[in-house]
């Protein structure tokens, strides 16, 4: 978990008063015997002030995919940001927005338990989509990954791509212009990448609020797994304590990924904690636990 809030962006004001003052000197000449006139109180004329512009912020909500650490290896995890158009200086293309965001690293994640393979110095160039097939181009930063982590960093790209942009529904890579056979030597980066089963890919089990929120009463947490059984164990605690625990279960079973939630009523203001997890149904061993922080204000 990570001790910072999502920042809330300001309103910015542009304002600008342009003073304009204008001196008139009439000279008059008469015949041969010129003589100047005494200077007559000029004219002055001045542009109005111009009205303080606002500049109207447009927050939009962006999915992006990090990774964590399981059981099952590194896994991929979501946290939907609520990101300012101003303060980061974003165009119209929500998907190429988002990578731009998560390769450059210009929005970590919030929890402390979660990690992006990128922020390296890798930058992405463009992207195009035809047809449904986005073409990514990247100029590569200092890449040293393995097998597992090459392959969860091309995962979050494609998952945080086609999240963004509903329109694109596979992935290819091009390097500062040219198809590459690899990334970072162990994946074949010359092929054409579309989501694989969820349950290969992200964790098993997660909260959908992010890591130190405010929330009110009554209080209702949700988020989504791909479980045996559909299974999600909770416990909350406050200081330490236990408050309560309890189990809840996703709509569907895995191999299906599906939403859960818990409703925790009316809780006393304070900070809390809330844990989710996923065990093995063979030994009872824990696979994933997903934990935020999040504070009652009423």
């Amino acid at each position: 978990m990570d001790s910072s809030k999502p920042s809330r962006p300001a309103n910015h004001l542009l304002s600008k008063a342009v003073p304009a003052f204008v001196a008139v000197l009439l000279l008059s000449a008469c015949g041969s015997n010129s003589q100047n006139s005494s200077p007559s109180n000029p004219p002055v004329s001045s542009a109005p002030s111009e009205s303080a512009v606002p500049i109207i912020d447009d927050l939009q909500d962006y999915a992006f995919y990090f990774t964590s650490e399981t059981a099952q290896g590194f896994r991929l995890v979501r946290e939907v940001h609520q990101v300012s158009k101003v303060e980061n200086d974003l165009g119209d293309d929500k998907g190429f927005n988002s990578l731009v965001m998560l390769v450059d690293g210009q929005l970590p994640p919030f929890d402390g338990d979660h990690r992006t393979l990128w922020n390296n110095g890798t930058k992405v160039n463009s992207v195009s989509v035809v047809e449904g097939i986005a073409t990514v181009d990247l100029s590569l930063g200092r890449i040293s990954l393995g097998a597992e982590s090459e392959q969860r960093a091309i995962d979050q790209m494609v998952w945080t791509l086609i999240e963004n942009d509903p329109t694109v529904t596979s992935v290819k890579f091009t390097i500062d212009g040219l198809v590459s056979e690899s990334l970072a030597g162990h994946v074949d980066f010359s092929q054409v990448f579309t989501l694989a089963p969820s349950y290969e890919v992200l964790a098993s089990v997660w909260i959908d609020l992010l890591d130190r929120s405010d929330v009110s009463n009554p209080v209702s947490i949700t988020g989504s797994a791909c479980t045996f059984e559909a299974n999600v164990a909770w416990e909350l605690t406050k200081g330490g304590d236990v408050v309560s625990s309890g189990a809840t279960t996703a709509a569907t079973a895995c191999p299906d990924r599906s939403d859960w939630s818990i409703d925790l009523g009316e809780l006393a203001p304070g900070n809390y904690v809330l844990k989710v997890s996923d065990t093995s149904a063979e030994d009872g061993s824990l696979i994933f636990e997903d934990t935020k922080a999040f504070t009652v204000t009423n």
